[in-house]
């Protein structure tokens, strides 16, 4: 089964608007200021590195988790269990590693909970939320409809996994 990413969050809009303004701007101001010229080709490269690894899909087939972007694919196994994170209580998370919202929230972070988890969301609303447990890893995801992400994990259509 193949799910597209959740609708992405009024806040990760926000930070991706603010840094592409902020990457404009450093570009354009170097014609004035030319060493902003760097900062601005740095930011850039940033961009277009966080554009092309932000997560567009999610593939779940037997035990086998695999995350699409633009650039590749992240894959995952074997799957043991996938969880609706829902509406527990949010728990701190640091962020270890990673993108913390231009064009999506990836990375390796830790909380109390659950440990240290990869993450690839688009939004922060906990009814999208998924956890995927494999022996490795924890993942946490955010498909567009995560009912029917989890009722496919579950059903007797995904008979490869335990």
């Amino acid at each position: 089964m193949r799910q597209n990413i959740a609708p992405t969050s009024l806040s990760i809009k926000i930070i991706t608007s603010l840094i592409l303004i902020l990457t404009g701007g450093m570009l354009i101001g170097s014609f004035l200021y030319p060493e902003l010229l760097w900062a601005g080709i740095v930011l850039t490269i940033i961009v277009i590195y966080c554009f092309l690894s932000a997560p567009i899909a999610y593939e779940l087939n037997g035990n086998q988790l695999t995350i699409i972007s633009r650039m590749g694919k992240k894959v995952f196994e074997p799957v043991l269990k996938c969880s609706l994170i829902g509406e527990e209580k949010p728990s701190f998370s640091l962020r270890l590693w990673g993108n913390g919202g231009l064009f999506a929230g990836t990375g390796i972070f830790w909380n109390k909970k659950y440990g240290v988890f990869r993450a690839y969301v688009s939004t922060g609303e906990r009814s999208n939320l998924i956890l995927i447990e494999t022996p490795q890893s924890k993942v946490i995801l955010t498909p567009e409809s995560p009912k029917e992400f989890l009722a496919w994990a579950n059903s007797s259509n995904n008979t490869n996994r335990k």
